[in-house]
């Protein structure tokens, strides 16, 4: 089964003014190997929205080669560019943000139109380059602001061996490939994987890989997560590299996951006003779990 991907780059328009504390550090350029397998998961994770289960899907890419690996979010690019659209069609430019949440309260009452909401936990915006041969992860993610408008990376560097997967004797199907059955447990939680021999290729999604054949399918056993393959094709001869559009700024685990949590934890619902748009900063009412739990 393949299916027809487009290779896309990242650009978000970042609401956040949040100080973190971070040491800066002068990334050079990288130029990466060639891509020679690229597959297309869904990521399914469950969620709390008014008290209530709901299920979230982000549909993410794997882009693979002979000893690294890239993971990111395929409709990034195409949510950014629309919102950037939408900065621009109506208002010329003129923004404000306010944190009166009476006066947005009063505008839903109203039944004012809404005409954008800005929700930070709305996709993913990280991207995830494993190097195996190195047992090295880097995740590259959106941070903070620099003064009023520069935006920058976050940029997180481990050393994270090869998961210790148990082996069992189940198989399964996934995209028409024969799969084995492996457990591990990492960063908290126990998930199952579901990888084929098929495919000899040591990686999988997100931090997943050291098992002897793509890893097609993983879930935790509380089924708060789930990454399950939908398609996969050959490369067209692209290559794995870091962006380098931004300055990046190095950060520990729990810097990023403090930064990501905090900007989860408000929309800004907007209107158009006065020739441009107000953004009323509220609560937001979907609650996410933590894919590393206890860190």
């Amino acid at each position: 089964m393949k299916v027809k991907l487009f290779i896309l780059l990242c650009f978000l328009f970042v609401l956040g003014n949040q100080a973190v504390v971070a040491q800066e550090r002068t990334v050079e350029p990288e130029v990466g190997e060639p891509v020679v397998l690229r597959l297309v998961y869904t990521f399914t994770q469950q969620a709390v929205k008014d008290r209530e289960s709901v299920y979230i899907t982000d549909t993410m890419v794997l882009e693979v080669g002979m000893n690294g690996s890239v993971y990111y979010d395929w409709n990034k690019n195409r949510r950014d560019s629309l919102a950037a659209i939408r900065f621009t069609e109506p208002v010329n430019h003129k923004i404000t943000l306010s944190v009166d949440e009476n006066a947005l309260q009063v505008r839903l009452e109203a039944q004012k139109q809404v005409y954008d909401v800005l929700d930070a936990g709305k996709g993913q915006s990280y991207r995830i380059y494993k190097k195996r041969d190195k047992e090295e992860v880097v995740t590259i993610d959106e941070g903070p602001l620099e003064g009023f408008d520069t935006e920058t990376y976050f940029q997180l560097t481990e050393n994270i061996p090869p998961q210790a997967w148990k082996m069992s004797g189940d198989t399964s199907t996934v995209l028409n490939y024969l799969c084995q059955k492996a457990s591990a447990t990492f960063r908290g939680r126990t998930y199952v994987a579901w990888f084929t021999l098929d495919i000899p290729i040591n990686d999988g999604p997100w931090k997943f890989y050291g098992l002897p054949g793509l890893i097609l399918k993983v879930q935790d056993l509380e089924n708060k997560f789930c990454f399950l393959a939908i398609g996969l094709q050959k490369a067209g001869g692209e290559s794995i590299t870091m962006p380098t559009d931004r300055k990046r700024v190095s950060c520990n685990l729990k810097e990023l996951s403090d930064f990501k949590k905090n900007e989860r934890r408000y929309i800004s619902v907007g209107f158009v006003e006065n020739g441009g748009v107000t953004y009323y900063r509220t609560k937001n009412p979907v609650t996410y779990f933590s894919l590393e739990r206890g860190d």
